[in-house]
């Protein structure tokens, strides 16, 4: 199978959409000035393109594009679709919760540590997962990229 990508400028910088067999299997945020994920030229996929386009201008709240998620392993699979499924636009749940509404109640760590190696974040909004006692990390983003995620939904976190 042959992925496509290409550069998306949005309000919190550009991102690098990848696709594979008719889903999303990377984004990277924010996108590094030099990152070529593919040596083929860029090929956007609009309707990808013009939902991303849509939550960002705050007129989608859920997700139809499909995001392909093999190779991530059951664990992190079962958490990332439970947070897509349970955790809507404008809300957020902490590590340990999501960690219970994923039928693994001790866990919170490792939901941490699936969130921090979501493959497609937006898509899958690892930035409504926030710690119990602020708001967390966001990877290699950071939290001001998380901070302004959340604030674009109308959340704001200490």
């Amino acid at each position: 199978m042959t992925a496509t990508w290409w550069r998306q400028e949005t309000p919190v910088g550009g991102l690098v959409v990848v696709m594979e067999g008719g889903a999303v299997v990377s984004i990277h945020v924010p996108a590094s000035p030099g990152l070529t994920p593919l040596a083929e030229p860029p090929e956007r996929d609009e309707s990808v393109a013009d939902e991303i386009d849509e939550y960002f201008a705050g007129q989608r709240r859920r997700f139809t594009a499909r995001s392909g998620l093999s190779g991530v392993g059951e664990f992190r699979e079962r958490v990332l679709r439970t947070l897509a499924r349970d955790v809507p636009w404008g809300e957020t749940v902490t590590y340990g919760e999501l960690a219970d509404m994923a039928g693994a109640p001790r866990a919170a760590r490792a939901v941490g540590t699936a969130m921090a190696r979501n493959p497609v974040p937006i898509l899958i909004p690892c930035h409504r997962v926030v710690a119990a006692r602020g708001i967390g990390g966001y990877g290699l983003a950071g939290v001001p990229m998380k901070r302004a995620l959340l604030a674009l939904e109308g959340v704001h976190v200490r």
